[in-house]
């Protein structure tokens, strides 16, 4: 069943139930909006109606699908500025609302997302008005609570297993680490530079670093370094992953609140697709990971990551375990093939009830900034109190 995107004068009419309308900045071929909602729910049978769409002319936003869907998802970073009249009518009709969201965008270093800050009131807006929200992680689900008395429901990533299955790699004569991300990561980044620098030095022509989206500054042009483009499309990037030449990956994570509640994505998929890792011994992979049976854990400091990458480039046996580890329980725990039912059931209990409105959500947005403002300095007056 294909993701069905109503025009303006259309409803879809597959007769498959439930019926979910979506309403999402993101392209429906988007790695977050593929896998949390339209590969789970089209697996489980379910009705996805993308109700956004981007085009020449920008985003629109259709409110017929949502008169016929059997729950409302609201995703990321929807709820703006310039959707505010949107979700008040969605609001209005009576149908279950979800909130779904896998990042903590009301705690974002303004230096790597600038942009993030503006969404701040209009997300604290729909955590209180969604009638369920739903998160990656535990850590996520505790961030979030001071901002709402809605249930919050930890939905685990599930990776689509098939979409990136590979084998392991037999590395013939040059040894390949792979690093990927988009120029957001270039923090992250900044963690494993020496030690990059210093294994290409030690080892020369024997070892090389693939950066998949884009690369720190100082490798640019370097002749051990090969850069690979973006790529959007999230089944064009598992393609790409499967082909990829790289024998281990390696995913440093700057200490951030931030990053502390992100989910362990990179694991997943680098593991479905045979790629063995190094992690940054933070949350989103301490959770998941135990060191050397199926990954890494390193702490950011230069000398443990020249330690860890120079360990899966001469450690061959101890590699092979790690991935063969991970793959195994990847498949086994974290896909869509094993895990599906769990992670629809939660979406599903919301079927058949009805909106409840909050007490707030018919104040403007501007008063609700202020009452927010107003609880976020309580918020620091009373920390800074208790630390004192």
């Amino acid at each position: 069943c294909p993701v069905c995107i109503a025009e303006p004068a259309t409803v879809c009419n597959i007769n498959i139930e439930p019926t979910v309308a979506v309403y999402s900045y993101d392209d429906k071929d988007s790695a977050c909006s593929i896998m949390r909602i339209i590969k789970p729910m089209l697996t489980s049978n379910w009705n996805v109606i993308w109700a956004s769409k981007n085009d020449a002319s920008g985003f629109s936003f259709n409110i017929v699908p949502a008169y016929q869907a059997d729950v409302i998802l609201i995703h990321r970073l929807f709820p703006s500025k310039g959707t505010e009249n949107i979700l008040r009518s969605l609001m209005a009709l009576n149908i279950p609302v979800i909130y779904d969201l896998d990042d903590l965008f009301l705690d974002v270093p303004s230096c790597d997302h600038p942009t993030y800050q503006k969404y701040a009131p209009y997300i604290k807006w729909i955590l209180k008005e969604a009638d369920m929200i739903t998160v990656s992680t535990i850590p996520l689900k505790l961030s979030l609570g001071k901002y709402t008395n809605r249930p919050i429901y930890v939905q685990p990533n599930i990776v689509d297993f098939n979409l990136f299955a590979s084998t392991p790699r037999i590395c013939d004569s040059t040894f390949n680490f792979l690093v990927s991300g988009s120029n957001t990561h270039q923090r992250d980044w900044a963690i494993i530079e020496e030690p990059i620098k210093e294994i290409l030095k030690k080892y020369q022509e024997k070892v090389s670093i693939v950066f998949f989206g884009d690369t720190p500054k100082r490798f640019v042009g370097h002749s051990s370094v090969k850069i690979i483009d973006f790529q959007p499309n999230y089944k064009l990037y598992a393609t790409q992953m499967r082909a990829l030449d790289v024998h281990a990956a390696l995913t440093p994570l700057e200490d951030t609140k931030y990053n502390q509640v992100k989910s362990n994505i990179k694991w997943l998929e680098y593991s479905a697709a045979g790629i063995p890792g190094a992690y940054s011994d933070l949350t989103p992979y301490s959770d998941c990971i135990n060191h050397e049976q199926n990954g890494l854990l390193v702490k950011n400091n230069p000398e443990s990551w020249f330690n860890a990458i120079q360990r899966l480039l001469m450690d061959a046996e101890n590699t092979a375990t790690i991935i063969k580890n991970a793959h195994r329980e990847v498949l086994e725990r974290h896909s869509i093939e094993n895990a599906l039912e769990k992670y629809t059931s939660t979406i599903n209990s919301m079927i058949g009830r009805k909106h409840k409105i909050d007490v707030f959500s018919e104040l403007p947005i501007a008063h609700y900034r202020l009452y927010n403002n107003i609880l976020s300095l309580v918020d620091k007056h009373i920390t800074w109190r208790f630390n004192i």
